[in-house]
C-alpha cells in the first residue's frame, strides 16, 4: 500500500499509527552450544568456585587472580560464578581479548542464560551498538561478554568482572583516544561498585602475578587440567636443517606428515603465523631498499588478491612501483610469509584440504568471524589459518595439531 492509502485508513478510523521499538540482536547467528545446566565441579574447581562464592557475597569486592593451567576448567567457574551473582541480583561484565573468542564465549553463554546476555565490541554496526547500550542500561541484559570496550557497559548493580586470559596486550587501548587498560579501569570500576574483579589465565602478567603473590590480590589456583589429562607435547623444528635437506617450502618434513595424518584421521588442524598478507617485506635486489610507509616508518606487505602493497597500522594502499625509488632498478623481491601465502602453498600441498583463513582480511564483512569459526567448528574445514585471532583460548575438540 501506498503512504497515502494508510493515511486515508487512518482518517476513517481503519488504522491506529504510532512508533514500534524494535532492537537490532548481534546475536541471532550466535547458536547456544555447550551444556545449558552447570557441568560437575572437580575438586580444584570447588575450592576455587566456593571462595569466590565467599568473597561475592560478602560485597567487600576486591581482586582475585586465578591462575589456571590450560584446561583446567576456568570458563565453567566462570558460568557457575556468574550464576551466583545473578542469583544475589546483581550485574556481570566477562571481557575476553580478542573479538574472535566473542562467538565461542557467546554460544556457552547463550546455552546457560539465554536472552540474559549483550554483547559488545568495536564490529557491532552504530544501531546495533545504541539498541545493546540499551538493553544493558535498562537491565534487560545483566550479563555483558565483549572486548575491552565492554568494561563501560552501563550496567546497573555491577556485582562481578571478569577478565578472561588478563595478560594479554590487546587489553591495552594504546592508539586512539583515551588510552586506558581495561585491567586498570575494571579494578577501579570493581572498587566504585564494591563488585569483586576476577583476572583468569594460565600465564598471568608479571605485575598480576607479582601483587597476587604479595597478598594485594587473592591468589586462586587450578594446577591440574580437567580429568588429569597431560598437557600436549611441543616439539621445536629447526628450519636451517629443512634448508640443508633441501626442502625450500615454508612447510617443514615433521609438519607436512603430521597434516597428512590430521588429513587422514578426520580430524583437524590450526595453522597460526602472526601477519596477513602473503609477503612479510618488498625489497630491491640491487641496493636493498625496502618499500617503506612513509607515513607508519614500517615496511609494506604485499596481498597478492589485491595486487597491492598495504600498510597495517594506518590503512595506506599502493601498486609495486616500476621503479626503485632508490637506484632505479626493477629487481624487486618478496621475503617473509603471510597468512595468504601459507594458504596458496598449503592448497598446493594437500589439494584434497578444506582451508579456512581467519584474519584482519577475511573478517572485514559483517558475520564473517561468527561464520568463518562456526564452519570450523562443524568440521566444514580442515584447516585454519590465521593470525593471533586463532591463538587466544578457543576450544575445538577435533584439533590435534597446531
Amino acid at each position: 500500500l501506498s503512504y497515502s492509502a494508510l493515511r486515508a485508513l487512518e482518517e476513517k478510523g481503519y488504522l491506529r499509527s504510532g512508533d514500534l521499538r524494535v532492537d537490532r540482536d548481534p546475536l541471532t547467528e550466535v547458536h547456544g552450544h555447550g551444556s545449558s545446566v552447570p557441568l560437575p565441579l572437580t575438586q580444584d574447581q570447588e575450592e576455587v568456585f566456593l571462595e569466590l562464592k565467599r568473597q561475592l557475597e560478602s560485597n567487600q569486592g576486591g581482586v582475585s587472580l586465578l591462575h589456571g593451567v590450560t584446561g583446567s576448567g576456568k570458563t565453567e567457574v566462570y558460568l557457575q560464578l556468574i550464576a551466583a551473582t545473578r542469583a544475589l541480583g546483581k550485574s556481570a561484565i566477562l571481557l575476553v581479548p580478542e573479538i574472535a573468542m566473542t562467538p565461542q564465549m557467546l554460544g556457552l553463554f547463550k546455552s546457560r542464560f539465554a536472552d540474559d546476555v549483550a554483547v559488545m565490541h568495536s564490529r557491532l554496526s552504530d544501531g546495533e551498538r545504541f539498541d545493546t547500550w540499551h538493553r544493558i542500561a535498562s537491565g534487560e541484559a545483566p550479563i555483558v561478554v565483549g572486548a575491552r570496550s565492554a568494561i563501560f557497559a552501563p550496567v546497573e548493580n555491577l556485582g562481578l568482572i571478569i577478565l578472561d586470559e588478563e595478560h594479554e596486550t590487546t587489553y591495552k587501548q594504546a592508539e586512539g583516544q583515551p588510552p586506558y587498560h581495561t585491567r586498570e579501569v575494571a579494578i577501579k570500576r570493581g572498587q566504585l561498585n564494591d563488585a569483586l574483579v576476577l583476572l583468569g589465565s594460565a600465564t598471568p602478567s608479571l605485575e598480576s602475578y607479582y601483587l597476587a603473590s604479595g597478598g594485594e590480590y587473592r591468589l586462586l589456583t587450578l594446577p591440574r587440567r580437567i580429568h588429569n589429562r597431560p598437557l600436549p607435547e611441543v616439539e621445536i623444528v629447526d628450519m636451517r636443517r629443512e634448508l640443508k635437506a633441501k626442502n625450500r617450502s615454508m612447510f617443514s618434513r615433521r609438519l607436512q606428515q603430521e597434516i597428512a595424518l590430521a588429513l587422514q584421521q578426520k580430524e583437524q588442524v590450526i595453522l597460526f603465523l602472526n601477519r596477513r598478507g602473503t609477503l612479510g617485506f618488498v625489497l630491491c635486489r640491487e641496493c636493498g631498499h625496502v618499500l617503506y610507509c612513509q607515513q607508519c616508518a614500517v615496511a609494506l606487505t604485499y596481498h597478492e588478491d589485491v595486487d597491492r602493497l598495504c600498510c597495517h597500522y594506518c590503512g595506506l594502499e599502493q601498486g609495486l612501483p616500476p621503479a626503485c625509488p632508490q637506484c632505479g632498478s626493477n629487481s624487486f623481491r618478496g621475503f617473509g610469509a603471510g597468512t595468504q601465502r601459507v594458504e596458496r602453498q598449503l592448497a598446493a600441498l594437500f589439494p584434497q584440504a578444506r582451508i579456512g583463513r581467519l584474519d584482519g582480511d577475511t573478517t572485514k564483512r559483517k558475520g564473517s568471524f561468527t561464520k568463518i569459526l562456526g564452519d570450523f567448528r562443524n568440521h566444514q574445514l580442515d584447516v585454519l589459518i590465521g593470525t593471533q585471532m586463532v591463538a587466544k583460548g578457543l576450544d575445538f575438540p577435533r584439533v590435534t595439531l597446531v
